[in-house]
């Protein structure tokens, strides 16, 4: 029998615990947490002061507007979600033989891809495997490639991810980018604009080191022309928001404003310059897809996916789809 070093007095954090210090952490909020779990918000600050208690350390402080994490309390919860997922992992790795797929399942995807794709995976998925909770998180490619690869997360759709080792990559397709507007005579003698045309605009961009940014950074350095958005945004709602409002011009994909264009609230012409698109990937890690139920759902999602784009219904697609 194989001998294992472990301390004589091991006193192990409860996951249950944890998972309710993880939602108190992302709600900010001890009754929104309580809603989460579907639970009381008396149980939920018993079982956070049962895990200070164990732990010796105050990891909230109250607000007027809910709770502040403490220096403690923000060391636990970059910690707590990969370790929560890693017993998950081990639980479907000790029943691996078991042939049934249950557990929880975390998915990241970007907001301009959750618009198409969440609705049409999600029932599919809980009608072929109703013991499996899948957990969808929807953030920038950046953060959910960080994610992977701290095990957050079990497989992403994202746009061009990074070059990494531990990273299994499988190209889905090309997205144009589009110029987005409230319809205008201006932007109907746009119908082919390029990144110069571009500079002459008054923009509402993504903020920060999000994929389309970056793309726009490069193709601005390129004609050697500053960027300078009229305002920035973190999230494909807000732009789309302020599109509609007609503060300015944005540039997204077209499944992110495809209701609105067809509706009429908005108009969407493709850019003209060759590199104005985002390339759509299904990325994993290495570690994650020896596990059977992740390589079960990374298989299926890249067949629906195929599915969905083949049948026409993934506005915006651009070329062919990769098999």
């Amino acid at each position: 029998m194989a001998e294992y070093s472990l301390p004589a007095h091991a006193d192990v954090l409860d996951p249950d615990l944890l998972t309710v210090f993880c939602w108190v952490a992302q709600t900010r909020n001890f009754s929104r947490a309580a809603d989460r779990l579907n639970t009381s918000q008396p149980v939920v600050t018993r079982k956070v002061g049962k895990l200070e208690e164990q732990l010796g350390v105050q990891l909230f402080v109250r607000t007027n507007r809910g709770c502040d994490l403490t220096q403690a309390g923000e060391i636990l919860a970059s910690r707590a979600p990969a370790v929560l997922l890693q017993l998950s992992q081990l639980r479907e790795e000790v029943g691996h033989a078991a042939h049934v797929v249950s557990g929880t399942l975390s998915i990241g995807v970007t907001h301009l891809a959750g618009q198409v794709m969440v609705p049409q995976l999600l029932p599919l998925i809980a009608e072929r495997w109703p013991l499996l909770r899948v957990n969808m998180v929807d953030a920038d490619s950046r953060v959910l490639c960080s994610r992977l690869l701290s095990r957050e997360l079990s497989l992403a759709v994202c746009y061009d991810p990074p070059t990494d080792d531990e990273l299994i990559c499988k190209p889905l397709f090309m997205e144009k980018l589009h110029l987005v507007g409230v319809p205008s005579d201006e932007l109907r003698r746009l119908m082919s604009p390029t990144v110069r045309d571009l500079a002459s605009l008054p923009l509402v961009l993504p903020s920060g080191p999000q994929t389309i940014r970056v793309l726009l950074e490069d193709a601005f350095a390129e004609i050697d022309m500053p960027l300078r958005p009229l305002y920035e945004a973190t999230t494909v709602n807000l732009l789309r928001g302020m599109a509609l409002q007609g503060t300015g011009y944005t540039v997204l994909s077209m499944g992110s404003v495809a209701d609105d264009v067809a509706a009429g609230r908005l108009m969407a012409v493709p850019l003209a310059d060759k590199g104005m698109s985002l390339g759509l990937t299904l990325v994993s890690t290495r570690h994650q897809l020896q596990l059977r139920n992740v390589q079960l759902m990374y298989d299926f999602v890249h067949s629906e996916i195929m599915s969905v784009v083949e049948r026409g219904l993934w506005p915006g697609r651009q070329g062919n789809a990769v098999s």
